[in-house]
């Protein structure tokens, strides 16, 4: 009997101790969203570099034409447009978070802070997608005005 009921507080103890674990707390969270940040702001400093050759190339189009005659100018330069469009709308997404965010949580209990931070974390991990695929998609476009 002593023996089941050793088994039983072990056990009964042991789900309290699972049941009271609690998520992560909202500074690590916040810490998560601030990594993110730093990496996103690398690719913005990417991105302004693809703007600025992707801005040479259309003032250069009628001279790249004279190498490559085929080159259809018109089609390039919306292609370019587009493109510096897209980064430009971007660098807006992520200035336009990083004038909302706020690190600071006071006045929010621990569970309220978590929300926060985890709806932060979603909206800039969004961004940080953005960058890597207007990134790939701008430097692939741009190798076929590499110098050879």
């Amino acid at each position: 009997m002593i023996k089941k009921a050793g088994v039983f507080l072990i056990s009964a103890f042991a789900t309290a101790v699972v049941s009271c674990k609690q998520g992560p707390d909202y500074k690590t969270i916040r810490d998560e969203v601030v990594s993110i940040h730093d990496s996103v702001m690398i690719n913005t400093e990417k991105a302004y570099l693809n703007k600025r050759k992707l801005d040479t190339l259309v003032t250069r189009l009628d001279s790249i034409k004279k190498g490559r005659p085929a080159l259809d100018t018109i089609t390039e330069k919306q292609t370019m447009n587009k493109l510096r469009s897209q980064l430009e709308d971007a660098d807006d997404q992520m200035s336009d978070w990083m004038h909302k965010f706020n690190a600071d949580v006071s006045g929010k209990n621990e569970d309220e802070a978590v929300a926060y931070f985890n709806k932060e974390k979603a909206k800039i991990k969004a961004i940080d997608s953005v960058y890597v695929n207007l990134l790939k998609e701008s430097d692939q476009y741009l190798l076929q005005f590499r110098k050879k």
